[in-house]
């Protein structure tokens, strides 16, 4: 997790699927940016400009911890 708790880390996939700008879990230095620039590309992937961090949507959610 990104996270320190599974409800923060739901808040935080439900705003980058919506589109919401988000800063960096991680570090805080910068806001998220998509992984995938061209058009034909997903875009669930997420990247920190400031550290380098990806984040994976997908594999988020299916990592999250049960309630």
């Amino acid at each position: 997790m990104y996270t320190d708790s599974r409800d923060r880390e739901v808040w935080l996939l439900k705003q980058l699927w919506t589109g919401q700008p988000v800063t960096c879990p991680k570090c805080g230095g910068a806001r998220l940016t998509p992984l995938h620039r061209k058009a034909k590309k997903s875009d669930c992937d997420w990247k920190c400009p400031a550290c380098g961090e990806a984040y994976r949507t997908i594999r988020m959610l299916k990592e999250l911890p049960e309630k």
